[in-house]
């Protein structure tokens, strides 16, 4: 049976993952109905490919990224979500995935990351499993190592505030484009509300980033879309 190997889940089971990208993945899993397991990996992402979770383990072959693990998904099972969909609508669900993906998630990352009083919160949820002697060390090389990966894209150049003003803008967007609409993009469902439920489920559950949660639980459709992607991926 296929294996999905993320980051340990936390007990909220509204917050799928810590990680949105894990996250994702599991709703794919789940939203095809592909048969799997959920493995939860405590140790040193640096094994896998590419150094970090997801990835899937299926027979002798691992995949990583889930972009990736969603393609080799849909070519593997002959899955087409977006079947019903325009090219401009493919264009647009697009779009807001790559914004989730490639610029609110590094407001994010930044809010909880790089704010002492979440870093405090998040170092204790994170790395318990890490013995107390070491802990410090190398938490602190992690954190080192992330703020470097945050300043070469270039979000983490700014003031807190400026970040997480730019996160705003972007849960503003999402709240904006969903409308009145069921799903991302229409009555239907698409490739495109993997991602974009990933991440909203992230921000309202998660209570390491206060400012972007608070901004998200402003935005009625934005709680609502949750739920109703929560009963239908776990139902």
């Amino acid at each position: 049976m296929l294996e999905l190997i993320v980051y340990p889940k936390p007990e909220n089971k509204r917050l799928i993952n810590n990680s949105p990208f894990c996250a994702k993945a599991e709703i794919y899993l789940n939203l095809n109905k592909i048969k799997h397991t959920v493995f939860e990996y405590t140790g040193d992402p640096a094994k896998f490919p590419n150094g970090k979770l997801p990835v899937i383990k299926h027979n002798e072959q691992i995949i990583p990224d889930s972009s990736l693990i969603q393609k080799f998904l849909d070519k593997e099972h002959k899955i087409d979500m977006d079947s019903h969909l325009s090219n401009a609508e493919k264009a647009q669900g697009f779009a807001f995935a790559k914004m989730c993906e490639e610029y609110f998630y590094w407001s994010l990352l930044h809010e909880r990351w790089f704010i002492d009083e979440n870093w405090k919160n998040l170092k204790e949820q994170y790395f318990n499993n890490i013995p107390a002697l070491i802990r410090g060390p190398i938490t602190k090389m992690i954190r080192k190592q992330a703020k470097k990966s945050a300043i070469g894209h270039g979000m983490s150049l700014h003031p807190d505030e400026t970040v997480l003003s730019l996160g705003k803008e972007c849960l503003k967007a999402l709240s904006d484009f969903l409308a009145n609409k069921p799903f991302l993009l229409g009555d239907n469902l698409s490739s495109y509300d993997a991602t974009a439920y990933a991440f909203i489920s992230s921000v309202l559950h998660s209570p390491l980033g206060p400012e972007l949660r608070k901004e998200a639980e402003s935005y009625r459709n934005l709680r609502e879309y949750d739920t109703r992607m929560y009963e239908r991926v776990f139902s």
